[in-house]
């Protein structure tokens, strides 16, 4: 696979125990960019302020439930809820890190961002009365060749939705608005890669 062309990969699916599933794979090449740490800290304060990306990006308000995440803190619990065009509440409860590693000998820089879903929480249990997503969110940015063997910047993330079964009735236009929405917050976070400051020296060997 040639990881310097764009590439997309995405499906949905029902698992056996109900849930609703969807995934994609992308590969983004970043021409103009020219800094990894700046496209790391953009998709870093992304994802530090992602109760108000949510409520931009989707439409719907989304609120913290937890303690603002520590900018000083390599990892950072997000509990929040999002109401869904006004017809049912939904949990999101992640942990997500982010790590840049600078350039060294025989090694380019790279980041990464990642963000999972916590599956207990006795501080912030998920509550029946709402429906609960489960988001993955995994974004390496490195640099790569060309064939004539010019650098580039490239963005590879992968994600995961998983919309648990519940007792609740969801409307179908609910199940449909939720499953894009993790489309259009993975859409926002390479958006933001491509409009990171990056005015860095290329720092490739």
């Amino acid at each position: 696979m040639d990881v310097t062309k764009e590439f997309c990969d995405q499906k949905k699916f029902q698992a056996t125990n109900g849930d609703l599933c969807s995934e994609r794979f992308e590969v983004v090449p970043l021409p103009e960019a020219q800094s990894v740490k700046a496209i790391v800290d953009a998709l870093e304060y992304f994802v530090y302020n992602i109760e108000i990306s949510m409520s931009e990006v989707l439409g719907d308000i989304t609120i913290r439930e937890n303690d603002d995440p520590r900018q000083s803190s390599s990892v950072a619990q997000h509990r929040l809820v999002t109401t869904v065009e006004d017809v049912l509440q939904m949990d999101t409860n992640n942990v997500a890190f982010n790590e840049y590693i600078p350039p060294g000998p025989g090694q380019d820089e790279v980041g990464f961002s990642i963000s999972d879903a916590v599956d207990e929480d006795d501080a912030f249990p998920y509550k029946p009365t709402r429906v609960r997503q489960d988001v993955t969110i995994i974004t390496m940015v490195s640099w790569r060749r060309l064939p004539d063997n010019k650098p580039i910047i490239v963005l590879v993330q992968w994600w995961c939705l998983r919309l648990r079964r519940s007792t609740i009735d969801v409307p179908p236009n609910a199940v449909t608005r939720i499953q894009n929405g993790i489309e259009h917050i993975g859409a926002a976070m390479i958006e933001a890669a491509r409009h990171a400051d990056a005015q860095g020296n290329l720092q490739v060997n």
